[in-house]
């Protein structure tokens, strides 16, 4: 008999864990430490902005898929240290599988950059709970800043991983629009448009609103393998980042209307 009330006591004690606080049980459980970090971020940027002389050059870093390759994104890190930039730009796919611990640890490793940087979501960002966790750790999907005569403008193209309202082209046209006066436009999103996961019923009026618009450059990662090209003959440069695990990311330098890259290896 006491044999019995052992056993039931150990099987009320399973019934009760899942309810409590004592442990993370599950890596989806969404316990997140930091809150809002596009806009503390944005905020910083504003900051910098407002020291910033507009006649001397305009760099920044451009990085994406650091999912897991925290000792190459950490040396990315040191060497981005030792570089004169304004911030740093993400193309998505900070983590592998969305967990929370993930998304923390490369928070972790991002926050040691002498800079602000900003994320686009990345289809692995979005699995399980990951939708949840991004928008409570960065904020919208969907986002825009200005930096002197530059236009950033960040797009959530991960159609699989939402519906076909993704990405949301009209959201984007009119953000182009409020930003015809600005010389430099720059559209950053975790894939191309014309990936075999992107949307393909958004392709054509993705690649019309950068030609319409002028954009001056499509930036991308997923892939992560470099890419430069044309991808429509239109004049419009698409740009696809390295992984981390390449060991390399762009440096990038805009001074008045010209845009120079440079592919550096770390």
């Amino acid at each position: 008999m006491p044999h019995l009330y052992r056993l039931c006591g150990w099987l009320l004690l399973l019934a009760l864990l899942p309810s409590c606080d004592l442990i993370d049980y599950h890596p989806y459980a969404g316990n997140i430490d930091y809150q809002g970090l596009t806009q503390k971020n944005l905020q910083r940027i504003k900051e910098i902005e407002a020291t910033y002389d507009p006649a001397t050059p305009l760099r920044f870093a451009f990085t994406g898929d650091t999912q897991g390759y925290y000792e190459e994104t950490e040396d990315m890190i040191a060497d981005m240290n030792r570089r004169n930039l304004a911030f740093v730009l993400h193309a998505g796919d900070l983590t592998n599988y969305a967990f929370t611990d993930e998304f923390e640890r490369m928070h972790m490793a991002l926050s040691k950059l002498n800079v602000p940087y900003m994320t686009v979501v990345g289809n692995h960002d979005c699995l399980g709970e990951g939708k949840k966790l991004y928008q409570r750790m960065y904020g919208p999907f969907d986002y825009s800043f200005t930096f002197g005569p530059n236009k950033f403008i960040f797009l959530n193209t991960n159609f699989l991983e939402f519906d076909d309202k993704v990405p949301d082209v009209t959201w984007l046209e009119q953000e182009l629009k409020n930003a015809e006066g600005t010389p430099n436009k720059f559209v950053i999103s975790h894939m191309a448009p014309n990936n075999s996961e992107a949307n393909p019923n958004k392709e054509q009026k993705y690649a019309s609103l950068m030609r319409q618009y002028n954009v001056k450059m499509s930036m991308h990662g997923h892939t992560h393998n470099y890419r430069y090209e044309q991808l429509y003959n239109d004049g419009i440069p698409y740009l696809t980042v390295d992984a981390a695990i390449k060991r390399s990311y762009m440096l990038v330098t805009v001074v008045g209307d010209i845009v120079t890259l440079e592919r550096i290896h770390f």
